[in-house]
């Protein structure tokens, strides 16, 4: 009897270490879980503020950027250069719509080079209302939609972080290579380009009734709206023909501003339906310096 309560109480002590080994060896391995998952998290909030002080740095540094390069002046001094494109290409010298791809590439790299803030027409219109303005403002606008805009231009401005305006007759896309399809506006809007309206059918806003100046207007807005997702505010008069009755027309379905091809540094005092452009043909690089000569 006395040999078998001495066994079970052997049987009991060794049963009584094995909880409490395995409890101790269960509470250590939970503390070390707990402090690899604790080690984990707190590696993870590190990053993400990390991360968000970097955001805040970067809308920071961005912020001061554009103070220094921006200016308050008077709505009525204000003057920006809207510089005007149609084909950048090499396929035909004798054609002064054409203008050289060096040569862009070039007016582009000095753009950028000497500071010039590339604007798109809704920068240029409210720098009219606000005096707000860039130091050395630019904006680059192209004619017609051609296949060599998004080959070459587009493709320079990307590269060199400058933005252009593309004013686009709308019957023109998906039709053939020698113009921009869909895809291409598509690309470049979500790229920063501003896809704008040269009308549907690029005819002299001079030669046609008021009715038909509304449905050219209208027709080209809804296919940029339709095929690229602009909902675009802005017009080229095709050939830079217009008159009196298009600006009522414009104002009446909500077209904000217009481009001429008259020359010229564009100025508010011009009025918004009536903005100058500065044509760009084949020149010189000196050439194109002068153009800028009252902003540096």
């Amino acid at each position: 009897m006395r040999n078998f309560i001495k066994i079970f109480s052997v049987l009991i002590v060794i049963i009584l270490i094995a909880f409490i080994g395995k409890y101790i060896y269960e509470n250590k391995y939970n503390i070390k879980t707990k402090d690899v998952h604790s080690n984990e998290d707190l590696t993870k909030e590190t990053s993400d503020d990390k991360k968000e002080e970097e955001l805040v740095d970067e809308k920071n540094k961005l912020a001061e950027k554009e103070k220094e390069n921006y200016i308050n002046i008077d709505k009525s001094l204000v003057r920006i250069p809207i510089l005007m494109y149609h084909s950048i290409s090499d396929s035909n010298p004798n054609n002064n719509l054409l203008v050289p791809v060096k040569q862009f590439e070039a007016e582009v790299k000095w753009l950028k080079e000497n500071g010039f803030t590339p604007m798109l027409l809704d920068d240029v219109v409210k720098a009219y209302n606000t005096g707000y303005v860039p130091k050395k403002p630019v904006a680059i606008t192209f004619d017609d939609g051609y296949a060599d805009n998004y080959s070459d231009a587009y493709r320079i401005l990307k590269g060199n972080g400058m933005k252009g305006t593309f004013f686009i007759i709308t019957n023109n896309t998906d039709k053939d290579g020698y113009y921009m399809n869909s895809s291409m506006l598509k690309e470049m809007h979500d790229n920063g380009m501003g896809i704008e309206n040269h009308t549907s059918r690029h005819i002299e806003f001079t030669n046609i009734s008021r009715d038909d100046k509304i449905t050219i207007i209208k027709e080209g807005r809804e296919a940029l709206k339709e095929k690229v997702g602009v909902d675009s505010k802005f017009i080229c008069y095709p050939v830079g023909k217009y008159d009196e009755e298009t600006i009522e027309v414009e104002r009446e379905i909500g077209i904000q501003a217009a481009v001429t091809t008259e020359y010229g540094i564009s100025s508010a005092n011009d009025g918004l339906y009536s903005l100058k452009r500065v044509r760009i043909f084949p020149m010189e690089i000196d050439s194109f310096k002068k153009i800028f000569n009252e902003f540096m």
